[in-house]
């Protein structure tokens, strides 16, 4: 179990944890536990610490897919792919509504990952076109990467 973080030294080693990936479940429920005090000093490098750790969490789970999806070698492989995603990108979006920083900047950092989920699916379904089977466009539209508030992760 990690400890709640309440300095910003704490903090910082905690999403050195997150950004690597490992222990993601401790790490999210020591994330929501934790405090900060949300002064000036600290407010604007927290936010960007943490900002540039949700972005490192979104490449690592797209180049994740990206392996996955060259693969693939049928739909159930394609589908558990775009699965995986979604849930990836769910998690970082529950990551990312940290109860310890204030509202309007925890919106900013859930607007962050759903943006950037939004984006995948709109790359995808533009990819997806490529196909002349259909079956990828079908795929890619039943399985949205960026309905990231439909999974649970807590």
């Amino acid at each position: 179990m990690i400890a709640p973080p309440k300095t910003y030294a704490q903090w910082t080693d905690l999403f050195k944890t997150f950004s690597a990936g490992t222990a993601d479940e401790d790490v999210l429920h020591a994330m929501h536990t934790g405090t900060i005090a949300w002064q000036s000093s600290v407010a604007e490098r927290f936010a960007q610490r943490f900002m540039d750790t949700l972005n490192t969490r979104m490449k690592c789970a797209s180049d994740v897919f990206d392996r996955d999806m060259q693969r693939a070698s049928d739909e159930r492989t394609m589908i558990a792919a775009l699965l995986a995603l979604r849930r990836s990108l769910a998690f970082l979006r529950a990551a990312a509504d940290l109860p310890a920083v204030p509202a309007e900047q925890r919106a900013q950092f859930v607007a962050l990952v759903q943006h950037a989920a939004d984006r995948m699916q709109e790359s995808l379904i533009s990819s997806a076109k490529n196909d002349r089977t259909g079956k990828m466009s079908a795929l890619v539209r039943n399985h949205k990467v960026n309905a990231l508030e439909t999974e649970e992760h807590l």
